[in-house]
């Protein structure tokens, strides 16, 4: 792929971190005067090709949900079709629930807080504070899953 289409894959990221869109910017802004050097290619090459299967993820957990929860909200505790956590620390109780079955499995909502999200990914994220992509590495880690990368 040359230089532009790797920037305008890599730009087309919706989960690209504030810092990484401003250093892609920075560096189509430049790519606009001069080529790319090697070193800024292989960074955009890396952020373009970076892409966690969100999918593949989120079913991989969904699979090994309890095992999960377990791993991210240490202090919760399965209540019948829902994972019963004080907080997105992990500490015991009862405001943070998250679906453990049905078309709903992995939604979850912090009612003390309002956070809420869809799927085991964007749990891993609000609970590690990361943003997602890392989220979907951490969790594909944690599940052994090798290869959660697209490229």
């Amino acid at each position: 792929m040359l230089g532009a289409e790797l920037l305008t894959a890599a730009l087309a990221r919706t989960d690209l971190s504030p810092r990484a869109r401003a250093f892609l910017l920075d560096v189509q802004r430049q790519a606009a005067r001069r080529p790319l050097t090697p070193r800024q290619m292989q960074a955009v090459e890396r952020l373009a090709a970076s892409r966690a299967d969100f999918a593949a993820v989120n079913r991989a957990a969904l699979a090994r949900l309890p095992d999960v929860l377990a791993r991210l909200l240490p202090g919760g505790r399965a209540h019948g079709a829902e994972w019963h956590a004080g907080n997105l620390r992990g500490e015991a109780g009862n405001s943070l629930r998250v679906r453990l079955r049905g078309e709903r499995a992995g939604a979850w909502c912090d009612f003390a807080t309002g956070d809420k999200g869809g799927d085991p990914v964007s749990l891993a994220a609000a609970v590690a504070r990361v943003p997602q992509a890392e989220a979907a590495r951490r969790l594909a880690r944690m599940l052994g899953m090798g290869g959660c990368d697209n490229g």
